[in-house]
């Protein structure tokens, strides 16, 4: 217990805000105070003692914490095998040190004689050392849970396993307990015990049966053994919270490497099955959306007889040309498409009139309307809107392409737009009837596809009974 304060003092000063990393330093100082130590049961030599050593403790102790998260930045709580490493090699150094400087101040004081002084300094160090590693990883997050701050990866031991630990901790520690009256050293027994919980549950794991074991063992030597079988543990405790603690940050390490793959693995699965589902969305928007362009070719040559006077013909002819860059166009847009999820395309946006786009999508689907005897109704605009010309047609495409097939012969699709307070709507009215028989769509891009490409243009998706389409937003 008299060591403990190395450990809390380091703990407190790591993790606690402002003038709370006083709060050691002011606990110290109060000894100073008699009715404290007779609370304590304490007794000093003089007053000048008590503030010395106070002083002392918070400088090394302190100043090994701030050390640790002002100049190594190690995060808190620790947990990481190279934080972990820091922290027992600062603990260390820092037991070092105060240890030296208690034992020069006795001896300055003259509280014990120098030729006494090197006797204590084995056990003084231990001490030491054994407060400032096995306190403040346990220490560290509740100061950080009581502060209401995020304990980020760390992960609190069940109660169960407190439980576990506890009980088998304590088996260890009463076989230890039983080798003096076997004549054999039986408290190397609680080092495998330890350990096996740093394998099984990580750092986490491992604080906890550190801590337990330091706090475990020695009561239970002064309870079966007496003082003398207490005071050569400290070694042994030292070197059990040292390694449990090792194991646990490589343990955590491992199964974080693990995690990391296996989550690399699901994702780099996923993106294959995306990849293939898009490859399928292109193999059926190849064969759907080049027909349209094509069957209007058709269907225009096919209009073309020996009857026909020239003006039909060139007619004819230069809506044949328009068809053909259409499906040029297309086939390009449609690879492009590949991309999309990846990344690789990105929206170019200029200003687009839309009565360009218009007399785009009107050489393309008129011929594919004429055939089922439908009517289309297109808008008489004169907006300009920003957006990418080839998404956007190929959005419009889709709905216009669903909107023919699915329309009764003989029936109407109207294609309308509409400024609006949030943008300039474009919609696609069909006259699909739910009850009656069709062919459900599933050609183009697909929606999805058409999702991500509205997404490119920032623009919202429509998609109600007989209204499809796509709201821009308005122009910046």
């Amino acid at each position: 217990m008299w060591f403990l304060p190395s450990g809390v003092t380091m703990a407190v000063v790591m993790a606690a805000p402002g003038w709370l990393k006083l709060v050691p330093l002011l606990a110290h100082l109060s000894l100073t105070l008699p009715p404290v130590r007779q609370v304590f049961d304490i007794e000093v030599a003089s007053d000048l003692d008590v503030l010395i050593h106070s002083i002392r403790i918070y400088l090394i102790y302190g100043g090994t914490g701030l050390f640790l998260t002002r100049v190594m930045r190690i995060t808190l709580p620790f947990r990481t095998w190279g934080e972990v490493q820091w922290f027992i090699g600062a603990a260390i150094g820092a037991a070092s040190v105060a240890s030296a400087a208690g034992i020069g101040q006795s001896v300055l004081l003259g509280e014990i004689d120098p030729s006494g002084a090197l006797t204590l300094a084995e056990p003084w160090f231990l001490g030491d050392a054994l407060g400032a590693i096995m306190v403040p990883p346990m220490l560290i997050p509740a100061i950080m849970l009581a502060l209401g701050r995020p304990l980020g990866a760390w992960r609190w031991p069940s109660a169960r396993a407190f439980a576990v630990q506890t009980a088998i901790l304590s088996v260890a520690s009463l076989i230890g307990a039983l080798g003096p009256s076997l004549d054999i050293n039986l408290w190397y027994l609680v080092l495998p015990s330890v350990l096996v919980f740093a394998l099984r549950g990580g750092f986490e794991h491992a604080a906890a049966a550190a801590f337990l074991t330091c706090i475990a063992t020695p009561t239970v030597a002064m309870i079966f053994t007496g003082a003398v079988e207490v005071a050569g543990l400290p070694a042994l405790l030292l070197t059990t919270a040292i390694a449990a603690l090792l194991v646990g940050a490589a343990t955590t390490e491992r199964q974080q490497a693990a995690d990391r793959l296996e989550e690399l693995v699901a994702q780099r699965t996923e993106e294959l099955e995306k990849a293939y589902e898009l490859q399928r969305h292109l193999v059926r928007s190849l064969g759907h959306d080049l027909r349209q362009p094509v069957e209007a070719i058709n269907l225009t040559v096919a209009a073309i007889d020996d009857r026909s006077d020239m003006q039909v013909r060139n007619t004819a002819l230069t809506r044949v040309r328009q068809l053909g860059t259409v499906t040029s166009e297309l086939l390009t847009r449609i690879l492009a498409y590949a991309r999309l999820d990846t990344g690789d395309v990105s929206a170019e946006l200029a200003p687009l009139p839309l009565a360009q786009l218009m007399d785009r999508l009107r050489a393309t689907y008129i011929p594919q309307a004429q055939r089922r005897s439908q009517r289309l109704v297109w808008p008489d605009t004169n907006l300009t809107v920003v957006s990418d010309r080839d998404l956007l047609f190929q959005i419009l495409s889709n709905h216009l392409d669903n909107a023919i097939r699915l329309t009764p012969e003989g029936g109407t699709v109207e294609v309308r737009v509409e400024a609006q307070a949030e943008g300039i709507s474009i919609l696609v009215i069909d006259g699909f009837e739910p009850s009656s028989p069709h062919q459900s769509s599933r050609g183009g891009l697909g929606l999805r596809i058409i999702s991500q490409a509205a997404s490119l243009l920032g623009a919202e998706m429509v998609d109600e009974q007989n209204r499809k389409g796509i709201i821009l937003p308005p122009k910046r």
